[in-house]
């Protein structure tokens, strides 16, 4: 079995989007710019260690010259002094110390570097991806999201610790061993450079057939990584479902196009470390047969020169395998920086003023909301209009209900208010005459209360999940919240009281008990404007009741929006609106009014009432 065709579809289409953002280098380049004290120390070692490493075949010539006419007490001349070997030795060993502090602080600078760029891509990442519209996560797998923000900022942040060390370090080796070794011996010092200098070109060649591989293996792993969240996330769906077996074999199937990719890419990259082992011998075997060639009559002076370039040209191939080295990983970091970038620089349609700094601060919602010729579809499907156009006022303080069959877009108008989505044509205002656009987001949403069918619970103690709307909230305020939302005295049975881990998702609360904490983050929150949707749909008919009980005192004075499954829970609103699958708002009026005129609301009440007879009979 291989992928299927539409999941071969998206890996294409992310390979094409990944190759329009900005690479590595110029990443890297731009956060040298904001701290420009990183690039100028490290540079500087890292031409300091250079130096020293490439002048030490010269200082060993020097010294190997006055040992061979140690009789005659032979010196040479160095910055005016006269130096014998003796002196020369101690050269070497002082250059020895500086170059391991030197290399001691480049390698601390460049780990630092390193680390910092991982953090700051990893909040730019986080950042990104808080200030999203909710439609961007509709076709988006929570595990490759988790592979962006975790995995490749840390790819980048390692190869960061080796690449500009090693890219600088090599362009200093190979220009500098060509400057020595050519000035100990110009014929051979030009065939060393000559031979490098191709086998570098060489890597350079190959590696650019290599990195459309690199990109095709990073997104396949993206996408298993995904499909593996994904079916963690579903694995109650899987044991309820008996397809164990499915799973495991749809799982090697997608391995095994994930094994084709890997295996292109490593025999690809396995001919270049052939292709640069291959080099490294062919210059010393070249070098010492041509210094043979041109020496043999010259015993003095081939002992000089083999001993020289035995030690320069480790200095000078080096580069082969430094390039080698940081080319897989400039590969491997370049594409996870256009990957993680592609998520940095994906603005959200809405909020866009806080980018800008602009955008009006909202203060209070103490004015009636306005829906003005709104119409709206889903970004996702245009063709398929969810509200055709309609006008209504929330009156301040007033309570509202949505009722209406499954597909007549409740759960839209929720979304709406919330701004997840911005209406297709017409307009929302805020205190009767502010577009919801207009406005700040969060000034908006700090005075808006939500409370959802499948409730949000993080992972911590009780006290921060009651916070988490209000963490500036106090001890004594969390509890009157939860005294409130008649939570307290669950809360003070728990071995560690507020301070209890709830778990992930709220694993070890009920469903009631998950609502009671979500109304006292409401109470606690105070706020303006209260979206219920379908709050209660979840919960059986006792604990819904408890539970409607604490809904109702926290809409007290404040306008409110109930969608409701239920009718019985909106018979106190003061209107309720009646919607129908692509035909829009169908009746208003009160509970009372509603259930006695013919249509959809009494309808939908006779149904209800069909349950509870049916129940009851089966009682």
């Amino acid at each position: 079995m291989k992928y299927e065709q539409g999941a071969k579809s998206k890996i294409m289409d992310k390979i094409q989007s990944e190759k329009s953002q900005i690479g590595y280098l110029k990443m890297l380049f731009r956060y040298f710019k904001r701290h420009p004290f990183f690039g100028v120390w490290i540079f500087s070692l890292a031409i300091i260690t250079s130096g020293i490493a490439v002048s030490l075949p010269l200082v060993m010539q020097e010294m190997i010259t006055c040992l061979q006419g140690i009789d005659d007490k032979i010196t040479s001349s160095f910055l005016g002094f006269q130096f014998g070997w003796e002196q020369w030795m101690y050269l070497q060993i002082g250059m020895y110390v500086v170059l391991a502090f030197t290399v001691f602080n480049l390698y601390l600078a460049v780990g630092k570097l390193g680390k910092r760029v991982e953090v700051h891509l990893r909040n730019q990442t986080v950042k990104s991806l808080l200030l999203q519209d909710i439609s961007y996560y509709t076709d988006q797998k929570i595990g490759e999201i988790l592979t962006r923000i975790a995995q490749d900022t840390q790819i980048i942040g390692d190869q960061t610790q080796l690449i500009p060390t090693l890219g600088l370090m090599a362009i200093f080796n190979f220009l500098g061993s060509a400057i020595v070794l050519t000035h100990i011996d110009l014929r051979l010092g030009l065939i060393s450079f000559a031979f490098v200098l191709l086998g570098v070109s060489s890597i350079f060649l190959f590696m650019s057939r290599v990195q459309k591989k690199m990109m095709q293996l990073r997104t396949v792993i993206t996408y298993v990584n995904g499909d593996i969240t994904d079916r963690v996330a579903t694995m109650r769906l899987i044991k309820a479902s008996g397809t164990e077996e499915y799973e495991k074999q749809r799982y090697s199937d997608i391995h095994n196009e994930f094994y084709d990719v890997v295996k292109m890419f490593f025999r690809r990259f396995s001919s270049i470390l052939t292709s640069a082992f291959v080099a490294v011998m062919s210059v010393q075997l070249v070098i010492f047969t041509c210094a043979y060639v041109f020496y043999s009559d010259d015993t003095n002076r081939l002992i000089v020169v083999a001993t020289s370039f035995a030690a320069g040209l480790g200095t000078m191939v080096s580069p082969i395998y430094q390039v080698l080295r940081i080319s897989f990983g400039y590969l491997l970091a370049n594409q996870c920086t256009k990957r993680v970038q592609l998520v940095i620089t994906s603005k959200p349609r809405f909020d866009q003023h806080y980018y800008e700094g602009t955008g009006i601060n909202l203060e209070h919602i103490d004015g009636d909301i306005i829906f003005e010729g709104v119409k709206f579809a889903y970004p996702e499907k245009l063709e398929q209009i969810i509200l055709p156009k309609f006008d209504f006022k929330f009156e301040k303080g007033k309570s509202y209900a949505f009722v209406g069959e499954t597909g007549s877009g409740k759960s839209t108008i929720s979304r709406l208010l919330l701004r997840f989505y911005d209406p297709t044509e017409g307009r929302i205002l805020i205190n009767g005459n502010v577009n919801l656009k207009d406005i700040r987001l969060k000034s908006y949403l700090n005075r808006v209360g939500y409370v959802e069918q499948e409730p949000q619970i993080m992972f911590g103690t009780a006290k921060e999940n009651i916070k988490y709307t209000n963490p500036e909230a106090s001890d004594e305020e969390v509890i009157e919240a939860a005294k409130k939302a008649n939570l307290h005295d669950l809360i003070m049975t728990w071995p560690l009281g507020y301070d209890t881990i709830l778990g992930e998702r709220g694993f070890m609360l009920s469903g009631g008990q998950k609502q009671r904490l979500v109304i006292a983050r409401m109470f606690l929150k105070n706020p303006e404007l209260l979206i219920l949707d379908e709050a209660t749909s979840a919960l059986d008919n006792v604990i819904e009741k408890e539970i409607q009980v604490e809904l109702e005192k926290l809409m007290v004075g404040r306008t409110s929006v109930s969608i409701a499954h239920r009718l019985s829970t909106i018979k106190n609103c003061d209107q309720i609106i009646v919607l129908a699958p692509g035909q829009g708002v169908v009746q208003m009026g009160t509970y009372e009014e509603l259930k006695k005129i013919p249509g959809h609301f009494k309808n939908l009440y006779d149904a209800g009432l069909m349950k509870v007879d049916k129940k009851t009979v089966a009682l």
